[in-house]
């Protein structure tokens, strides 16, 4: 399990080094660069919103599966890594959220590649209940916890 977590670790810090950033700069009449969002990085943060879970499911909701088929639309082609995060609330023991965590991201890697996105290209890491955004207090913060983060970073494909 170390080994394991090790392992997704050094991909992950791997995967964030050797992306690059996807910020537009336009000159203005001044020459100075102001950053701006394109209408494509803004359409791929409205689409890598994160997923919550009910309790105790591994399984994707039904109203994910559209935003998913489009993010596999829209990146299908472009040079882009998938970090998909996986989370559980604290219900529960330590070892079987970590593997139910785990089996959330595997779940949209596997619908994500299935779409025809390229396996290599995403990578899955499971936090359990290690990382909660919300107190595990409430049924509401619990929920929250509940999660798959999806983030995308862009590959600069001449470093390979």
């Amino acid at each position: 399990m170390k080994s394991k977590i090790i392992t997704s670790g050094i991909a992950v810090l791997t995967l964030l080094l050797t992306a690059s950033a996807t910020t537009v700069f336009i000159a203005s009449n001044s020459d100075s660069k102001v950053p701006v969002i394109s209408d494509r990085a803004k359409s791929l943060a409205a689409l890598t919103r994160t997923l919550e879970y009910d309790f105790d499911r591994p399984a994707i909701r039904n109203n994910y599966y559209s935003n998913l088929d489009q993010l596999a639309k829209e990146i299908k082609s472009s040079n882009y890594a998938i970090s998909l995060r996986g989370h559980a609330d604290s219900i529960g023991k330590y070892k079987y959220n970590w593997v139910l965590s785990d089996k959330r991201a595997i779940n949209v890697k596997k619908y994500l590649v299935s779409k025809g996105i390229k396996a290599e290209r995403i990578i899955t890491t499971p936090f359990g209940s290690t990382v909660p955004i919300a107190s595990n207090k409430t049924e509401a913060g619990r929920q929250k916890n509940r999660r798959v983060e999806i983030e995308l970073k862009a590959i600069d494909l001449r470093q390979q």
